[in-house]
């Protein structure tokens, strides 16, 4: 059985790192047998990190070539990819309509031959298919339709669906995959709404859930161990920061807002003892276009007590961060997946929504109460909300480690019925 993983643009984010990771041990564990292989937009950083081979996306390399290209044909390509290109890719895979004849560039229909050697397409999980993100997410889903390949979307959270070009691929593609399979429920809602096809959705978790959290077997890096020391001398409580764009106009919030509410918080918790630790599951390695530790580095400068605030600048793996978020107390984090990596290496987290998927997945987890609305940052009322938390630890990890049992459980069978489906389809 030959799978091929792709969709995740970029191991950078370590939370699209600990999807992709939880996946692939998931596949390790149910069919060792199974020969994957995993696609990104930026192989080199992936591949170290991941600590195995990942491949480059053409896809990604092609649309660089055509924003990079000069002249009056270049512009042309520019505009053409932009408008119509995702139109003609459906007219391909549809077979209707004028635009079915035109020719698609060469990259696009030697991955569509490529796709062809593997038996299925898993589509990786994580906030992927989201309208500010554009149409071209749905490029590579459509080339593995026209390579006739069954597609397996695994762990989604799809939505909002505010824009008709995105919307009337999303029904065509979400109706015609083989399974969509979605890690919470608020996404179906959203679907319903907007009146995306439904019929393929399936319930299922976030993958990062599924990633091997037993990590005594590997000494820690000297980075590592500097925090784990750091940690060790004074009660920890570990913050994720953002840039919000694209979503703070959708929110109708600033980012000095946003660090300036954040910096409220990070005093209460130091107020009460604690020192504060940032990490970044975003960062700039391989020219990735976020990097978090700038958003922690700027938040510093409203922080009253500085020598309790410690930004990590360090590149660490999404494993490296789960090892120090086991050593704090709490987790706060804009960063969804800092939350998740956190909870799944025994750490209770408040995440905070600034979209559906955060309030979602604690839903689905069984603990509401620790998604906590971008607002409630905003108008002051989170710092309270965290100091209750850090005084309610103990009646919390009492209901988390089940909690995440559980969502394991739920996991690894989601990823047996797409493996038992691959199989039974050869």
């Amino acid at each position: 059985m030959k799978l091929l993983i792709l969709g995740n643009h970029t191991c950078g984010n370590r939370g699209d790192s600990a999807i992709l990771r939880g996946l692939i041990d998931a596949i390790a564990t149910i069919a060792p047998q199974a020969d994957v292989d995993v696609m990104s937009r930026y192989p080199v950083s992936s591949a170290w990190l991941l600590d195995r081979p990942v491949m480059g996306d053409p896809l990604y390399k092609q649309m660089k070539q055509h924003l990079n290209a000069s002249g009056l044909v270049g512009r042309v390509k520019k505009v053409l990819r932009r408008r119509y290109q995702h139109q003609v890719l459906l007219a391909k895979v549809t077979n209707t309509g004028r635009m079915r004849n035109i020719t698609l560039p060469r990259g696009f229909t030697d991955f569509v031959g490529a796709l062809k050697e593997y038996d299925a397409i898993i589509q990786v999980g994580g906030s992927f298919f989201v309208d500010l993100y554009g149409v071209p997410q749905f490029e590579h889903a459509l080339c593995s339709l026209m390579a006739k390949k069954p597609v397996y979307m695994i762990g989604h959270s799809v939505g909002p669906f505010q824009d008709p070009q995105f919307n009337q691929l999303a029904s065509y593609v979400f109706g015609h995959c083989d399974a969509l399979i979605l890690r919470e429920s608020v996404s179906l809602d959203l679907m319903k709404q907007s009146n995306i096809d439904t019929r393929k959705v399936e319930a299922g978790v976030d993958t990062a859930w599924l990633v091997d959290h037993q990590v005594d077997n590997f000494a820690p890096s000297y980075a590592v161990q500097h925090w784990l020391d750091t940690i060790a001398k004074k009660p920890t409580v570990a913050v994720t920061l953002r840039e919000l764009a694209p979503f703070d106009k959708r929110l109708g919030t600033t980012q000095q807002a946003y660090e300036q509410a954040f910096a409220t918080v990070v005093n209460r918790i130091i107020d009460q003892g604690y020192q504060v630790v940032a990490l970044s599951t975003c960062t700039g390695i391989d020219s990735y276009n976020k990097d978090d530790r700038m958003v922690a580095l700027k938040l510093a400068a409203y922080v009253n007590q500085p020598e309790n605030y410690h930004v990590v600048m360090d590149e660490l793996n999404d494993l490296e961060m789960g090892k120090i978020l086991a050593a704090c107390s709490l987790t706060v984090g804009t960063r969804l997946h800092s939350a998740i990596i956190s909870m799944n290496f025994g750490t209770p987290a408040i995440a905070i929504n600034y979209e559906h998927k955060s309030a979602g997945i604690m839903q689905q987890l069984g603990l509401p109460e620790m998604a906590i609305d971008i607002r409630q940052l905003l108008d002051g009322s989170l710092a309270g909300l965290v100091a209750d938390t850090l005084g309610q630890l103990d009646s919390l990890n009492a209901r988390l480690k089940p909690a995440v049992d559980a969502e394991r459980a739920s996991g690894m069978a989601m990823v047996k019925s797409v493996i038992d489906r691959v199989l039974e389809a050869k």
